[in-house]
């Protein structure tokens, strides 16, 4: 796969945070006023592209979900140890923390195309009892997630909607594909990399964890 942009170099690592969706929950509210039914509010969905995923076109308002969703992630991670992360500190692959998540980001999204793409064409669907917990996700979103992390990303209800089966639908299709084969998944991802060219626009570059959704002070 390559990725036809300066300022981002896609990194394969593996990333493992616990305890996200917990304290995310724990910190609903934290400094910032409640939103105001946010589904309601929000602007439509945004036709902006961000990324060009081979022949797909991933879209701003996804690609600002899964950033900064990540940041939140990193940010309540650091501060279950009490610490505060530094964005703009150098890793030991020379990228800053920015740089270095937003590139994993960048290929889980990849990833997720990829798994979406192949699951659409052979069939893979949700049934009603996965969308059923689809439907609580989307309910849980606006009445558990910080106000913060919503209002910063910005995604109207039915997009997030289209969002998470995509998420879900990517899934399954790992999993039927490993089911068929032990790490089948992994080699059709690798597949779709070497026969794919990815883009990020400079949308996806605006996107920046310059300012803190979590800090210390919401422990407070």
């Amino acid at each position: 796969m390559k990725v036809n942009n300066k300022k981002i170099k896609t990194k394969y690592m593996a990333t493992v945070l616990v305890l996200v969706i917990a304290t995310l929950i724990s910190l609903t509210g934290c400094g910032a006023k409640k939103a105001k039914k946010v589904e309601e509010t929000t602007k439509k969905p945004d036709e902006t592209v961000a990324i060009h995923a081979g022949n797909t076109d991933v879209y701003l308002d996804e690609a600002k979900y899964y950033a900064y969703t990540a940041q939140a992630t990193y940010e309540t991670y650091y501060l279950t140890k009490n610490k505060e992360i530094n964005w703009s500190s150098k890793t030991k692959a020379k990228m800053t923390m920015e740089e270095m998540v937003k590139s994993t980001v960048l290929d889980d999204i990849c990833r997720r195309e990829c798994m979406y793409e192949y699951g659409m064409k052979n069939g893979v669907k949700l049934e009603d009892e996965e969308k059923q917990e689809l439907d609580l996700k989307l309910e849980n979103y606006y009445k558990l997630t910080s106000p913060v992390l919503v209002e910063k990303i910005r995604v109207e209800r039915k997009r997030l909607q289209e969002i998470f089966e995509k998420d879900a639908i990517a899934k399954k299709t790992e999993e039927v594909l490993d089911a068929m084969e032990k790490n089948l998944a992994e080699k059709t991802y690798k597949t779709w990399k070497n026969e794919n060219t990815v883009t990020a626009e400079k949308q996806w570059e605006e996107i920046t964890f310059s300012k803190p959704i979590f800090t210390l002070k919401d422990l407070n």
